[in-house]
């Protein structure tokens, strides 16, 4: 997917999470790029605000990542066991 939106600024993680919802139906849980953790609807409330808020790449330098042009982003939606094996397959950002 393209991470820019129409005014140039890359998404926000909110914005990510419509997207998703938007075109394939998932109510995603977590959302991560590798350990690190963009999301989290398990978390306080101020916390997931924060998480929300922030720009695919800010969650990233907030975490001490180098910049980068594309992100593989995991995924767990609403009903969906973290842990199994078969997740679905990566979402590709380009930023």
């Amino acid at each position: 997917m393209q991470a820019v939106g129409a005014d140039g600024q890359e998404m926000t993680v909110q914005e990510v999470l419509d997207w998703m919802q938007r075109t394939h139906g998932w109510t995603v849980t977590m959302l991560l790029h590798g350990y690190t953790m963009l999301y989290d609807r398990g978390g306080d409330e101020e916390t997931r605000a924060r998480q929300l808020a922030q720009r695919l790449s800010a969650s990233l330098e907030d975490a001490g990542e180098p910049r980068r042009r594309e992100l593989q982003l995991t995924y767990v939606c609403e009903g969906e066991d973290p842990e199994a094996e078969d997740a679905r397959p990566p979402l590709l950002c380009s930023l």
